[in-house]
Order: structure tokens, then C-alpha cells, then sequence
């Protein structure tokens, strides 16, 4: 079984909770999961820090039809002897309860589809300086995607600047993101100049509209290193 090393664990465990890792790479994730206490304990991790996404979304009702479908499956197939528990009673009293349920599981799966499709050619998770995972960023066939875990407060009348770390060279900018939850996506595709050969990635405070001279000006509020999942295409 293939021996995952931390970053490319926790890189691929924040894809597999966020539900961008599909198909095959998935299966093969959840089997090394199976077989690696610290690869589990990088997927408890990242369930942690996503689940207070859930907490935001408001219970609702299940609307008109969903009842009228229950009433209607109901009053043709159920037995007499199933009583209560076949009653629209019973299941209108539950689906007040459930609905709530339903609708967290929906934005939270709208939360997570949202983005490209696709198994990312590499994650990079960013951590700040206390090692607490604050972005992941993703590299897909059409664009690149940035996902916001922790933003920060008290940046007034600043702006987020991701950058591409190479093994050589000064650092390269790939853009402005938001200092929010949820994605920004850059249209920057794997052939770009400024992601070849990317061996880390960070985001430093600058003005609102980037730095002035084209590298970092302001303090670096977290990086990480580029973990690849699959070839990037020449």
C-alpha cells in the first residue's frame, strides 16, 4: 500500500471531505485511509474544519409536492395494518424534523459540487504560522481553484495575493483572492507559465489592488506545499 507523505495526506484528505476527489482516486484514498492511522486522522481533521459549514443553513419544510407524492403513494399501496406509521400524520410530524436535515445535506452538496470537475492534477493545503489550515488550492484542466477555509479578520483596506513558490526563482503572482468562505476561481490552466514547476504556494497581505512591484510586499499569511495527484500535460 502506498505510503502517503503529510502534505500530499492532507492535500488529498481536504479533497476527499470537500468531495472534489471522485471515482477511482477516491476508492483508493478511503482503502489507504483504512490502512494508515495518520492518513484517518488528516480526514478527521479536515471534517472538523468543514463542519461548521453546515451550521449556517437554515431547516425548511419539504415543499407541497414532496406531500402530496407521500399521500398519494399512501393512499394506493399502504396496507391497513401498517397503521400509524403509513400515515401522512406520521410522516408530515417527521418530515418537519427531517426536512431540516435534507437541506443541510443539499447545501452542503451544492457547497462541494459547486467547483470543476474532475480529479485535480495537484492540492496544496496552506497553513498559517500556528498550522491552522486556512485555504486549499487545486489545480484543474480549465482553471484554478481556490478554496477558502479561515479567512482572516481585521484586513480593512487590504487585499489576499496568492503566489506561486518554484524551486527557482522570485515568487510568481497568479492574482487577487477573496477573504471569504467559499471558492475563487482563477482561469489559469495547468499549460500557464506561472504554475510550472509551482513547489509551494503562499498568500501575503497586500494593497487592494496587488503588490506594487510584482513580488510579496506585505507579511506572508500562509503557505504550502504543492502536492501532485496526477502528470500536469506539457
Amino acid at each position: 500500500m502506498r505510503k502517503l507523505s503529510h502534505d500530499l495526506a492532507h492535500a488529498l484528505a481536504a479533497e476527499y471531505v470537500l468531495g472534489t476527489l471522485r471515482g477511482r482516486a477516491r476508492q483508493r484514498f478511503e482503502a489507504i485511509a483504512r490502512a494508515d492511522p495518520a492518513v484517518a486522522a488528516a480526514v478527521r481533521r479536515w471534517e472538523a474544519e468543514f463542519a461548521p459549514l453546515l451550521d449556517r443553513v437554515p431547516a425548511v419544510e419539504p415543499p407541497a409536492r414532496v406531500w402530496r407524492g407521500i399521500e398519494a403513494r399512501i393512499g394506493t399501496s399502504a396496507p391497513a395494518s401498517a397503521g400509524f406509521w403509513s400515515s401522512v400524520g406520521f410522516w408530515r410530524s417527521f418530515g418537519l424534523l427531517a426536512g431540516g436535515v435534507a437541506s443541510v445535506l443539499l447545501a452542503a452538496f451544492l457547497y462541494i459540487s459547486g467547483g470543476p470537475r474532475g480529479e485535480p492534477m495537484f492540492v496544496a493545503v496552506l497553513t498559517a504560522a500556528d498550522s491552522d489550515p486556512r485555504m486549499v488550492v487545486s489545480m484543474h484542466s480549465e482553471m484554478l481553484r481556490v478554496r477558502m477555509v479561515k479567512p482572516w479578520k481585521d484586513t480593512q483596506g487590504k487585499g489576499l495575493e496568492l503566489w506561486v513558490l518554484p524551486k527557482d526563482g522570485p515568487p510568481r503572482s497568479l492574482g487577487m483572492v477573496d477573504n471569504r468562505m467559499g471558492d475563487t476561481m482563477l482561469p489559469i490552466r495547468p499549460s500557464d507559465p506561472r504554475v510550472r514547476g509551482a513547489n509551494a504556494i503562499a498568500v501575503s497581505l497586500e494593497p487592494m489592488t496587488g503588490s506594487p512591484t510584482g513580488s510579496p510586499t506585505g507579511p506572508v499569511l500562509c503557505k504550502g506545499m504543492v502536492a501532485p495527484v496526477k502528470v500536469i500535460p506539457a
